[in-house]
């Protein structure tokens, strides 16, 4: 690694302030970004620490509202009863990241801002578009684990499990940026390639992530599913966290979003309106799961993406379901 500065910051806005220095990153439990730098992807000038700011770890689950700070690790999150009570699918997603040792030091922020798992991306050898290169080397060359939504200008996909259920349950993202505080809402919080292929999310340099918040709301029921290409600590191949509102057997209101297929989170609005005042089961959620993929566009490799999409589609759905019965 290139010799860099660093920085133990002691609450979100020593950090958000040396972050406005020129190249500089947050670290928090670093096991994203350390695999950056040592692979030279990431050569910064200052590394800022999260992990020593005050506040940034608490989880709350409260009556009314549940909050995660950015540094709390995944393994308090499914460590969590009460969470585990009021928002399963959010456990369920940071149970299915990784390994106990990567959970035990992964975060809620790291994991939402966390950069692709693409290997022409993550390989200093290949100038790709996402560094600032001339071409997405994915999208004719080796495109197995890659995107199958939105990926005409670059396949990478995002690998967050926990951005997933997040949004299925309408969360908040907060954010620090010197001495103000804003509110994110999640579908204003990811770039496309589109939009900016050198980014995965709206954060500008200066800017902290101090916690995410979502109401918990007791009617509402929630899943996540993923699957992956072998029954070991495996990233996704594709996933899918749902929630579900019940008004007896038939749907009332559903949040249907989908990772792992594309460059960012997207949310499956089709699923979402294939549900709604439907009698709950396995037919009505085959045919959300087909709603799910269309407008799919798979590449050479990944056309099997589409199938695991809607299997996890139809799982997420059949166990948010019953939980939603079983209140």
């Amino acid at each position: 690694m290139k010799d860099f500065d660093y920085v133990l910051a002691r609450d979100a806005a020593e950090a958000s302030a040396a972050a406005r220095r020129p190249n500089a990153v947050l670290k928090a439990g670093g096991t994203e970004l350390l695999d950056r730098m040592k692979e030279r992807v990431t050569v910064p000038a200052t590394v800022v620490n999260l992990l020593t700011a005050k506040g940034l770890a608490e989880v709350s689950v409260g009556a009314d509202a549940v909050r995660l700070g950015a540094a709390a690790t995944l393994t308090d999150l499914v460590e969590n009863a009460d969470l585990a009570r009021v928002a399963p699918a959010v456990v369920e997603a940071a149970r299915e990241t990784a390994t106990p040792l990567v959970r035990n030091r992964g975060t809620v922020g790291g994991n939402l801002a966390q950069r692709p798992r693409c290997w022409y991306f993550r390989n200093e050898t290949y100038e790709c578009l996402k560094k600032g290169g001339a071409e997405c080397f994915g999208i004719p060359g080796e495109n197995r684990y890659l995107a199958v939504f939105g990926n005409g200008k670059c396949a990478a996909v995002h690998p967050s499990n926990l951005a997933t259920a997040l949004w299925a349950l309408d969360a908040k993202i907060h954010v620090r940026d010197g001495a103000q505080e804003s509110t994110l809402a999640f579908d204003a919080f990811f770039v496309a390639p589109e939009q900016d292929v050198l980014r995965e999310n709206v954060l500008t340099p200066g800017q902290v992530i101090t916690a995410v918040s979502f109401d918990a709301a007791p009617a509402r029921a929630s899943a996540y599913y993923e699957v992956n290409e072998k029954d070991s600590y495996d990233w996704a191949l594709a996933s899918c966290a749902v929630r579900l509102r019940l008004e007896g057997d038939r749907v009332a209101e559903a949040r249907v979003v989908a990772s792992a297929v594309a460059p960012t989170p997207i949310r499956l609005t089709a699923a979402e309106a294939a549900l709604k005042d439907k009698t709950v089961g396995d037919a009505t959620f085959a045919a959300a799961a087909e709603e799910a993929v269309k407008g799919a566009t798979p590449l050479r490799d990944n056309a099997y993406k589409v199938v695991l999409l809607k299997t996890c589609v139809r799982r997420a759905l059949a166990a948010a379901a019953a939980r939603g019965r079983a209140r």
